[in-house]
């Protein structure tokens, strides 16, 4: 007869869930070009978890560029419609992600944190795996997190001020940058399209032609 010990977990196996962003654009993702180092490129994720689908958020497209110069919603004053975001460019070569807290305009923000992982998996693509409890807030906690609003933008300004940016190029999704993805975060499901309905961008490195929204349950101890 043969005798051993059973070996069991040492403690109950939880689960989350984690967020794999994907960007693709035309050209390639280029925060700057060393043979024209006045030109400045940036890629924003932006993640609305505020319980309320319809607030946004959408890409800044005219004065006064949302108080942000980037992204913009259906009640920025109150900086309702964007609670986290993803940046990559010169400022934040590592993608990192960044929390809004109440406020006005979306200027009130935490530290920046890395995310699990930031990747370029190709020229033309960039790849962002978050955790929920990186985009929890105070009111809607990760494991609470049942629905989320997301867009992809892009810009070669970010006119914090409001004042009129001359030569500005921008992307989003959706003609005017508003079609954000609602996302049932209940379910283990993928989300993708083509920006085929996207605005004209002179700029090939700022012109979005794919996007993809992973939701990932994953288990640990």
């Amino acid at each position: 007869m043969l005798t051993g010990c059973a070996s069991y977990p040492e403690g109950p196996v939880t689960t989350g869930k984690q967020l794999i962003l994907t960007m693709k654009v035309q050209g390639r993702i280029n925060p700057y070009d060393s043979l024209t180092p006045g030109v400045q490129r940036h890629y924003f994720i932006a993640i609305d978890n505020d319980g309320d689908p319809e607030t946004g958020p959408w890409a800044a497209i005219a004065q006064p560029y949302g108080g942000t110069g980037w992204v913009t919603s259906k009640d920025a004053a109150r900086s309702v419609g964007l609670t986290s975001y993803i940046q990559y460019d010169s400022t934040s070569p590592e993608g990192y992600i960044v929390g809004v807290l109440p406020g006005t305009y979306f200027q009130n923000e935490t530290a920046p944190q890395p995310p699990i992982l930031f990747e370029l998996p190709a020229p033309d693509t960039m790849r962002v795996t978050i955790d929920f409890s990186q985009i929890a807030t105070s009111t809607i906690p990760a494991d609470e997190i049942k629905q989320l609003d997301i867009n992809f933008i892009t810009t070669n300004a970010i006119p914090k001020s409001g004042e009129f940016a001359p030569g500005r190029i921008w992307d989003g999704l959706g003609p005017t940058g508003q079609n954000y993805v609602k996302i049932d975060t209940t379910r283990d499901n993928p989300y993708y399209d083509y920006n085929s309905d996207g605005p004209p961008v002179s700029d090939p490195d700022l012109k979005i032609v794919y996007w993809s929204i992973e939701v990932r349950t994953i288990s640990f101890k």
